[in-house]
C-alpha cells in the first residue's frame, strides 16, 4: 500500500471535513450533551441533604466517613428492622455494615456490604446515594476493590425492584453517560462524515479521476478511514477528559475505542460507497445512528428476551460492555479479548467489502 497516497487523500479530506457542517455536529452534539448533564448532575449534588440510614454491627470506618459527606444525613439505626423502617420512609438508602467489616477489608477479604435502595426515591438521588457511597468504599483501600456492594430493595416491596429498573450492581450514573456519549460520539462521526467524504466525490465528480489514477480503491479506502480515525479519536479525547474516563482499565478503554471507532468509519465508508447522494447519506446514515446507538441506550435496563436477543446482534452491544467494564475497573480479560476480535472481525469483513464495492465500481 502507498502511505504518501494514501496520506494525500488524508490530509485533503481532513481540511475539506473542517468546512462540514455534520462534521461540527458530531463533534459538538455529544460534548455538549455530557456538559449539559454534568451540569443537571451537578444541581443535584447541590439539593437539599440526603437522608441515609446505617445499622453499624462493629463501629466501622465507613460510618465516619459518612459522616464527613456534605449535604448527606447520617442516621445510626440499632437494628435491621429499623433499618427498613428508615429506608421504607423519608432514606433514600440503608446501609447494613456487618461486624468485622473493617479488618476484612484491612486483609483484602473483600466483604460483602448490603445497601437497601429507596423505590421511591427519584433517580438522581439514588444515583447521588449509590455514587458517593462508592466513592467512600473505594477511599477505605484504593489498591484493590475492598468491598463487594450488594444493592437491594427492602423484602417486602418486590414492586419497587422492578419500577428501579437498573439491572447491574455498583451502577454508576457518570459511567453509564460516559460510554453512551463515547458511542454518540464515534457513531455520529462514522455515520455522518465519513460517507459524505465519499458522496461529495462522486457529487463533485472527482471519485472518477481517483479511481483511474495510479491508486488503488483499498488506498483510496484507507485514506478516508485515516479522516475518519482522526476526527473519531478527537472527539473521544475531549469527551475521556471532560468525565475522568481514564480511570479503571484505561488500556481496555483506549483499545476498545480504537476498534469501535475503526467499526464506526468502515461502517460509514461502505455506506458512502453504494450512496451518491447526500440527501440519501441523510436518511440512511439516521436508520444506521439509531441500530448503532440503542446498545447504549439500553444496557441498563431490563429487555424482554427477544429485544436483548436482537441488541446482541449489534456489533455495538459489545463495545459498550467493553467500555462499561474497563471504566468501572471491572474487566475480564478473557472476556474483553473475546469482544474485541468479534468487533475486529466485523471491522475486517467491512474493510474487505468496502474494496470490494469499489473495485465493481472501478471496473
Amino acid at each position: 500500500m502507498n502511505a504518501q497516497a494514501v496520506l494525500a487523500i488524508a490530509w485533503k479530506d481532513i481540511l475539506d471535513a473542517v468546512k462540514n457542517r455534520y462534521l461540527l455536529m458530531s463533534l459538538i452534539l455529544p460534548v455538549g450533551m455530557s456538559v449539559v448533564f454534568q451540569l443537571v448532575f451537578g444541581r443535584i449534588s447541590n439539593m437539599d441533604a440526603l437522608r441515609v440510614a446505617v445499622f453499624d454491627a462493629g463501629g466501622s470506618r465507613l460510618t465516619e466517613c459518612l459522616r464527613a459527606v456534605p449535604n448527606l444525613t447520617l442516621v445510626v439505626v440499632e437494628s435491621q428492622d429499623r433499618l427498613s423502617e428508615e429506608v421504607d420512609g423519608e432514606a433514600v438508602g440503608g446501609i447494613a455494615v456487618p461486624a468485622g467489616f473493617d479488618s476484612d477489608v484491612d486483609l483484602g477479604r473483600r466483604p460483602k456490604l448490603t445497601v437497601w435502595l429507596n423505590g421511591n426515591k427519584g433517580g438522581g438521588e439514588l444515583a447521588l446515594f449509590r455514587e458517593i457511597l462508592i466513592r467512600q468504599v473505594w477511599a477505605m483501600k484504593t489498591d484493590s476493590e475492598p468491598v463487594e456492594i450488594v444493592w437491594s430493595q427492602i423484602p417486602d416491596r418486590p414492586e419497587a425492584a422492578r419500577e428501579e429498573g437498573f439491572r447491574k450492581e455498583g451502577f454508576r450514573m457518570d459511567w453509564y453517560l460516559l460510554v453512551m456519549f463515547l458511542v454518540m460520539s464515534l457513531t455520529m462521526t462514522g455515520s455522518f462524515v465519513v460517507p459524505l467524504l465519499m458522496v461529495e466525490e462522486k457529487e463533485k465528480h472527482t471519485m472518477e479521476f481517483l479511481l483511474v489514477a495510479p491508486i488503488t480503491p483499498a488506498e483510496i479506502a484507507a485514506g478516508k478511514a485515516l479522516t475518519g480515525l482522526i476526527y473519531s479519536g478527537l472527539g473521544a479525547a475531549v469527551l475521556v477528559a471532560l468525565n475522568r474516563g481514564w480511570t479503571g482499565a484505561w488500556p481496555v478503554t483506549f483499545l476498545a475505542l480504537l476498534v469501535g471507532a475503526l467499526f464506526m468509519v468502515l461502517t460509514g465508508l461502505l455506506m458512502g460507497t453504494l450512496l451518491h447522494a447526500t440527501m440519501q447519506v441523510n436518511t440512511w446514515s439516521t436508520v444506521v445512528v439509531l441500530i448503532l446507538l440503542a446498545p447504549s441506550w439500553l444496557s441498563v435496563l431490563e429487555l424482554p428476551t427477544f429485544l436483548e436477543s436482537a441488541l446482541r446482534a449489534v456489533p455495538t452491544y459489545y463495545l459498550v460492555e467493553m467500555l462499561g467494564q474497563s471504566i468501572a475497573g471491572q474487566v475480564a480479560p478473557l472476556d474483553a479479548a473475546v469482544r474485541l476480535l468479534y468487533l475486529a472481525a466485523c471491522t475486517a469483513a467491512l474493510f474487505g467489502i468496502v474494496v470490494w464495492a469499489m473495485r465493481r465500481q472501478e471496473a
